[in-house]
């Protein structure tokens, strides 16, 4: 037994003094991020940033070109770096280089300039972060009409050309054809750069090394052709890109409200109160929309709650229905599929229970093609769409204490009107109508025609050729605030009371059109209306409120936070319980490389749509399909097999959304004894639903009578999924030759940027080479020598 200890610790010490050489040549190798205050391509052996911390300008594909940012081809672009320093400045004469640029220097201008000075020796561009106030923001790189002229959701703008975002520069709509550009998230690095590269004597140079590259981006390649990309080897499809989506969450007002009216086949018109869940930024990784997105999204769980507080809605003339639509920023993804959706949706299958094993009026019915793992859309009688409350930017306000709505010329817009201009001067908020005439001398201006700002009630009076309006409500007059679309849209510009004023007059005017009659013209009915609004929410919510400061603190600093993880995993847990197939918290809303512990900036680019993340599919015989039809009687039949179900795999904040929209709409009116819970299974014995059945557990551990929440996929309206594939397969159908049809293609492995120093040699190369020569030799006598020591002593 000595012996063999004797012989353990010789082997430990052997294994350790290998280890300490390995780790001893990784620290000298590279400059982590954790040491990046001491930036450093200096001292020895760190004579390169092999992983800086960045975020990339990404190539997205459209109907008829790409956008945005890339490498050529796989090989690595590699050049010396030089710094912009203005607009006289003059790249090399010769060889390639790297543009190294300040970001308050980053417009459109600065990267034309760039990119016609020597574009041929151009290799990519290095952006340093610099602390710049939102008060200090001059400029965007979105759109000056945002998804109208000369974007590619120009067909589906509606009413007169306007600048909606006069400080946008459209940046991020340009085809930098084969650049590269990438944002360094930390400052001392950008800082190293700046000073290095204006002290270098040239015996030494600093270079950039470019991998990204995502995908073909020559003129020819768009959408269409990468979703239909076929291997000239064999013919097989392996399509080069996935379309952008993800899932819209929409919720009927009323408790149970659902049930009354399927007991009574009531059926009123709707009244749609919207906003979005995206937003975007140039670098998408620093989407962080603040005020672009979260303070809608804050702004529709609060009216979600003071409706859900509602006592009773049953005397109104039109049901109430709340919806945040994902993807609205790239093409109207979410409302339009939606719309559409309830104004004519036709399942080319006879409809099927949602899950084959279970047989019960609850469980909602489902399409195979086009697939739906829902219908409880088609209950909300989409002919018969009354009108639309959207809300937009409510969280920063260009006039302390005042809000502005835009409305249409519609008989809802006219009342919707109405109606916000008597809640006016409620809790100290005024509430001005902004009158926009839009450009005139633009040939598609007509003094027929409102100007509203991109929302999704553009989709609705696209969708309605503007019989069916309404009007937005919004915290920017004449245009939007200058950090619209960039990544200084964030958290320190935010005015939390406004969002709760802006939630509190949402939530009243909301009621008060359920009410009132559009085509009315009696001053009493108006008044009685607003009246019963304020009856029915007295109380106006303040900064303070537990719920906006606890929310507010997911949305907008940490995305890592307890309470959206909790929501979104008992809604992943409810409905793998549900489907029996594998649902668990969706892709993160912040960065998925931090530690689940760690604080991290919340970020809404929308993403790509696939079997995890986001797109629908159904289980036959325990295989995915992202559609189904069986093409003969030897095919599976859905049902044959008690595990066929539909599912879908949302995100953390789709899941976190439904399940708040659950937990406030799906009170009962005496709300003070509710059942606590741990799991939806603990909620079948419940008295105060309408059937045990229709009764879940929510994220904050009560039983609630829903769902009332649903999810509806958010997808270009001209591509399906394919019948009879695995998900991520997508037919184009060919039925809109407007659509933006935004995809973002499949991303090369190993992207990133190095950056390093050259002094025109390659001997540390050989030095590190030659020791990690030594270690591997070093290990195998070792371990050879230790083998015949244990065979010898019979240990072995």
């Amino acid at each position: 037994s000595k012996l063999r200890e004797r012989t353990e610790i010789k082997m430990k010490k052997a294994h350790l003094l290998v280890l300490l050489i390995c780790i001893s040549l990784q620290r000298s190798k590279m400059v982590s991020s954790s040491t990046s205050d001491r930036a450093s391509l200096s001292r020895p052996f760190s004579n390169s940033f092999m992983s800086p911390d960045l975020a990339a300008c990404v190539t997205l594909y459209t109907r008829n070109q790409p956008e945005g940012c890339g490498t050529l081809s796989r090989d690595k672009q590699t050049g010396v770096i030089v710094e912009y320093e203005d607009s006289g400045w003059e790249p090399p004469n010769e060889g390639f280089f790297v543009v190294l640029l300040r970001e308050s220097l980053l417009n459109k201008t600065t990267v034309d300039i760039i990119l016609e000075k020597n574009r041929k020796g151009l290799q990519g561009i290095l952006v340093t972060n610099e602390t710049l106030s939102s008060g200090s923001i001059q400029n965007n790189p979105s759109a000056t009409r945002p998804r109208g002229r000369r974007t590619a959701s120009q067909d589906f703008s509606y009413g007169n050309p306007y600048d909606w975002n006069p400080s946008g520069d459209g940046l991020a709509q340009l085809d930098f054809k084969g650049i590269p550009m990438v944002y360094l998230r930390e400052n001392s690095v950008g800082d190293y750069l700046q000073q290095e590269v204006k002290q270098n004597d040239r015996s030494q140079s600093i270079k950039a090394s470019f991998k990204y590259y995502m995908g073909p981006i020559d003129s020819d390649m768009n959408s269409v052709e990468c979703l239909q990309w076929r291997d000239t080897s064999n013919d097989e499809w392996k399509p080069k890109c996935l379309p952008l989506g993800g899932n819209s969450v929409w919720g009927r007002v009323g408790n149970n409200n659902n049930n009354r009216r399927l007991e009574e086949n009531v059926e009123k018109p709707i009244l749609l109160v919207a906003s979005n869940l995206d937003g975007t930024a140039l670098f998408h990784d620093l989407t962080f929309a603040a005020n672009q997105a979260a303070s809608n999204i804050l702004t529709m769980i609060l009216v979600s709650k003071l409706l859900g507080q509602v006592s009773d809605l049953s005397s109104t003339n039109k049901d109430i229905v709340l919806t945040l639509f994902q993807g609205e920023s790239f093409g109207y993804l979410g409302s339009r599929r939606f719309l559409l959706d309830i104004m004519g949706f036709e399942c080319a299958s006879d409809p099927v229970q949602s899950v084959s094993g279970k047989k019960n009026d609850y469980d909602p019915l489902a399409c195979l093609y086009p697939l739906r793992p829902s219908l409880e859309f088609t209950n909300l009688g989409g002919q018969n769409i009354a009108g639309m409350l959207a809300v937009d930017q409510v969280g920063v306000l260009v006039e302390k204490n005042n809000f502005y709505f835009h409305a249409d010329y519609s008989e809802a817009g006219k009342s919707m009107s109405k109606i916000l201009e008597a809640l006016s001067d409620e809790d100290s908020y005024t509430i001005s109508e902004d009158v926009v005439e839009g450009n005139d001398d633009d040939d598609n201006f007509s003094d027929d025609t409102s100007t509203i700002p991109p929302t999704p009630l553009t989709s609705l009076l696209s969708l309605s050729d503007g019989e069916i309006g309404g009007a937005v409500l919004s915290g920017y007059k004449e245009g939007f605030v200058p950090t619209h679309g960039s990544r200084h849209d964030t958290y320190d510009q935010l005015d939390y009371s406004a969002i709760a004023a802006a939630a509190t007059t949402v939530a009243r005017a909301a009621v008060a059109a359920a009410i009132f009659d559009d085509d009315s013209e009696d001053e009493d009915e108006l008044n009685n209306a607003v009246a019963f609004a304020l009856e029915q929410i007295p109380n106006a919510l303040t900064a303070s409120d537990e719920t906006l400061i606890e929310v507010a603190g997911c949305l907008t600093i940490d995305a890592n936070c307890k309470l959206l993880k909790q929501y979104a995993r008992m809604d992943a847990e409810t409905e793998q319980d549900r489907t029996g197939i594998r649902t668990q918290i969706g892709i993160p809303l912040g960065r998925s490389d931090k530690n689940e512990l760690e604080q991290v900036e919340p970020n809404y680019y929308v993403s790509v749509l696939s079997r995890w993340s986001g797109q629908p599919f159904v289980s036959v015989g325990n295989s995915p399909y992202g559609a189904y039809k069986p093409e003969d009687d030897t095919w599976k039949q859905y049902g044959q097999h008690k595990t066929d179900a539909f599912s879908v795999q949302p995100t953390l904040l789709e899941q976190a959304v439904r399940g708040l929209f659950n937990d406030f709409l799906g009170r009962p009116a005496n709300s003070n004894n509710l059942k606590v819970c741990e799991s939806t299974s603990q909620c079948s014995q419940v008295k105060y639903c309408s059937t045990p059945a229709n009764a879940i557990c929510t994220g904050g551990k009560i039983c609630v009578c829903g769902p009332q929440a649903h999810y509806h996929v958010a997808l270009d309206e001209d591509i399906e999924a394919t019948q009879n594939e695995y998900p991520g397969f997508f037919t184009v159908l060919g039925k809109s030759e407007k659509s933006a049809l935004y995809t973002e293609p499949n991303w090369d492995s190993g992207v990133g940027v190095q950056i390093f120093v050259d002094d025109g040699s390659s001997t540390l190369g050989w030095i590190t080479l030659g020791l990690g020569l030594v270690v591997i030799v070093s290990s195998l006598i070792i371990g050879q020598k230790q083998r015949q020591f244990l065979i010898q002593e019979k240990l072995f």
